[in-house]
Formats: C-alpha cells, structure tokens, sequence
C-alpha cells in the first residue's frame, strides 16, 4: 500500500468514527495508533484499548458536562472536608450517602446546624458524587430558588418543568436565612410536593425542625405539610459545634502578634 492510500485510508477510519459518534477516537486516532504500536499491543488488545480510551474520555466529557449544569460550588468535595474538625457528623454515615444509594431510592437529606459547620460543603460533596455516578444534580441557595419561584406564573405554575423540579438531585443551601412570606412558603411546598418519591432533595438550614412553621410564615399546618413530605423518607444530619470560618479566622488573628513581635526583632 502507497504513502498515499494509507492516508486517505486513515483519513477514511477517522470519518466513520466520527460518524459514528467516536469524537475522541478519531481526534486521537494517529497517536492511539502510535501507542499501540509502540506497547505491540496485538490487535484484539489494540481494539480494547481503542473502546477503553473512547469510553473514559465520554465519562470525563459527561461529568464536567454534568458538573457544569449543577451549578455546584467548585472544591467542594469529600476529600477535602475536615470530619476532625466537626466530630459531631457520623463519617462512616456520609460516606454511606456517597454510594448514592439515596437518589436510587429517591430519599430526602437534611443537613440542619448553625453557620459554618459544613452544611454546604457535604451537600455539595454529594452533589458531586451523584453527578459521578450519572444524576443530574441542580444547586441552588434558597433565595435563587425563591426568585426562580416568583417568576412563575400564576395558573400555569410549574408547566415548564423547570430544572430544579426535573434534577434527581435538588440541592437547597441556607434555607432559614430569609423568613418567607405566606406565598413564597406555599410554593416552596409546591417544589417539595412535585418531588415527593419522584426524586431527591438536599436542603441545608440553619433553622432546627421545631422552627420551620416560624420560617414558614407562621403557618403551622403549611410547615407541618412541608415537613411530612420531608422527613418521610429522609437522612437527617445534624451539624453543631463552632464554626469553620471563624476557628481560621481566629487562628490568624493568634498569629498576628507573633508575626508582629518577630517583624519588631528583626528591625535594628
């Protein structure tokens, strides 16, 4: 075979592959080929290698694809939590709700607890690791979801389907710092009801259960109904102790009158 007719020949592989929805494969293609080469891969081990390589680039594509989406805070992952710092949180139980064996079964995550003690961060953790394991993930802070709410039209409520009601993964953080009104509450509950067995819910809040009727317009029966549909199905997470931020913030500040006593010394 000419120089000539192996080229066109490659040229030929490579616009089927790319017809074949193989993008990966047929950018790549020459250097597969010389790496194949190169490790005398035989040919049944080269095609392997060839379905392996196409297949671990999609699954990379699909996660940042699936991350992008989501919306979540970026670092936020289980590796980097600090489980020493807040030893009130069972680790041994948050990496049980990694395996993502919650959003199989459509269950609910509560994760209750004063500023600073990890609320967000575990549920962005897991919200990681459900787009990981291919579910779509949709990160909201409770006002964003509030304003989203608000723009839906009255009578015709949720006929978009609206991605926070269609993602298998709805993560709610800082429920609790805005008081809602009596409408914004009763439609907070319409999200919560959409998703009630159809899918799974996050929400962080700084606000024990025994406050939400407060939180939700003084409406006890409201409060009572979001409640039900919550907790029927659900992990509850309690997060207490100090604050993560301020412990760091404190620790810098310790370090400032040594630095400034060091700094002093070595002036003459």
């Amino acid at each position: 075979m000419s120089r000539g007719r192996g080229i066109s020949g490659l040229d030929r592989v490579r616009a089927l592959l790319q017809r074949l929805g193989w993008i990966f494969t047929a950018e790549r293609l020459p250097e597969l080929i010389e790496q194949g080469v190169r490790e005398e891969l035989s040919l049944a081990a080269f095609v392997e290698f060839l379905v392996e390589s196409e297949a671990s680039s999609r699954e990379e594509r699909r996660v940042t694809r699936g991350l992008k989406q989501s919306h979540l805070p970026i670092g936020r992952t289980l590796d980097s939590f600090d489980f020493l710092f807040n030893r009130s949180i069972e680790r041994e139980k948050i990496e049980m709700l990694a395996t993502c064996e919650f959003v199989r079964r459509k269950e609910t995550i509560l994760l209750l607890g004063p500023p600073g003690t990890g609320k967000t961060h575990l549920a962005a953790a897991l919200g990681m690791k459900a787009v990981q394991n291919g579910f779509s993930v949709r990160f909201l802070e409770a006002d964003e979801l509030i304003e989203s709410m608000r723009k839906v039209k009255d009578g015709n409520a949720y006929s978009d389907r609206p991605r926070y009601l269609t993602a298998n993964v709805l993560i709610i953080d800082e429920l609790g710092f805005q008081a809602l009104d009596r409408r914004d509450a009763h439609r907070l509950f319409q999200v919560v009801n959409q998703r009630y067995e159809r899918a799974s819910t996050i929400i962080t809040s700084n606000k024990s259960i025994t406050e939400w009727p407060a939180m939700l317009a003084g409406d006890e029966a409201l409060a009572s109904a979001i409640l039900d549909r919550l907790l029927h199905h659900c992990h509850v997470i309690q997060t207490d102790g100090a604050s993560y931020r301020l412990r760091h913030i404190e620790q810098q500040l310790k370090l400032q009158p040594n630095l400034s006593r060091g700094t002093a010394a070595e002036m003459p």
